[in-house]
Parts: structure tokens; sequence; C-alpha cells
């Protein structure tokens, strides 16, 4: 990839029922719980000044539920009206096909011929009904040379979505991208060839009654 690409704050929504529970989500959807609702507050004051100063930003949601209800909260704190999200479908998290919904020690356990298949080959496998990962950053590539390179970007999305757009403006090994980790109130401001992590200090989480940073994702 040649290309230069637009300065973007990409943003992971907050804790959700199935987060809790270490269930694979995907394409399909369980809420915010009270804890993520206050994460989503607690991202929104740290970012506060950062989204403040970018000027003439554009703002864009994935459209699934617990990335719009994060973008709404956000969008209260920060006093912007919510559409000026614009849905995105590019920006919805990779699909897991048959495994959504299962644990990892379900997956282990009962699809131990795919399991072991996506850990043979982590880019380019495809669960059943699913994505691979290779397919997934094409798909972000594609949305990101849609965008004009004259304005920054704001994108509430997920964590899947977050490793790739990383990887994307890193340009970083594969290697490299499948050590990715970040806590559910990470948030990166990319440019090209770099990164910028603001994460939420432990007093700010504090204030808002958080449970912590959040979970990462294992997959």
């Amino acid at each position: 990839m040649t290309e230069s690409l637009p300065s973007l704050l990409v943003i992971r929504h907050g804790e959700t029922q199935w987060n809790v529970a270490g269930r694979l989500q995907g394409r399909r959807d369980t809420p915010l719980t009270a804890n993520g609702v206050r994460q989503a507050q607690a991202v929104a004051v740290r970012l506060s000044e950062t989204v403040a100063a970018l000027q003439d930003a554009a703002f864009w949601v994935s459209p699934l539920g617990r990335a719009r209800q994060t973008a709404s909260l956000l969008a209260d704190l920060w006093a912007l009206p919510f559409d000026r999200f614009a849905e995105e479908p590019r920006l919805a998290e990779r699909s897991y096909g048959a495994w959504e919904g299962r644990l990892h020690g379900e997956i282990e356990r009962d699809l131990p011929e795919q399991y072991g298949a996506h850990a043979a080959d982590p880019w380019d496998y495809s669960m059943p009904g699913g994505e691979s990962r290779t397919a997934l950053s094409g798909r972000l590539l594609a949305w990101l040379r849609t965008l004009d390179q004259d304005r920054p970007h704001v994108a509430v999305t997920h964590s899947g979505c977050l490793r790739a757009l990383r990887g994307l403006y890193t340009r970083a090994s594969r290697d490299e991208m499948l050590a990715y980790r970040e806590p559910q109130t990470a948030a990166f401001f990319l440019t090209d060839r770099s990164e910028r992590l603001f994460d939420v200090s432990p007093g700010l989480l504090r204030a808002f009654g958080c449970e912590g940073e959040g979970r990462t994702v294992w997959i």
C-alpha cells in the first residue's frame, strides 16, 4: 500500500453483555452493560479536547447496536447531534459466522477442525459463514480510500476493525497485528505510518465508577 491515508480517531465500543460472558459477538449484538455505559462516558471525557480540536471532522459509526449506543453517549458528552455520525456498513465487526455466540472453549471443544484450521491460518481462514482477517482488512481499506483526505475522521467501531485499521496505518506485519491487545476503553489517533494511544487513566475510570479499563478480545 503506497497511498496516504487521512487522519482517523478510532474508538472501540463499550463493554457488552457478551463481552462479560466471553462470547464471540461478530455481527450478532448484545447491548452495553451499565459498566459499558460508564466506560463510554469516561472515554468521551478523555477525548473531549482532542475531538474539539479536530477541524471539520467527519464522524462515522458501525451499524451494529453496541457501536451506535456508544456513539450516542459520546455525542451527548461532546454536545454533538447524534446524526453527525454517519452509519458505515464497512465498519461492522468481522463476521465469525457459525462461531458467533459461542465461548472460546466451546469452539475448541465442539468445532476442533475449524478451530485448528483458524489457528493454522489466522489470516486467510474463514469459519463457515464468516470472514477472514484478510477480507476484513480489504473492506476497511476500501472504505479508507473513499474518505476525504483533507479532513480528520472519527470512527466508532469494534476490536477487530480497530486492530485492522491500526495495521493498515502503521504498515504493521501480520505477526505484529496478531499480537495486538487493547482494553475496552482504548482509542487510537492514526495518521499515515503512525499511531497514538489515548488510554483512560485509572483516576478517570474510578470517577465514572468503571470496573477497570475493560476486556480485550482473544481472537
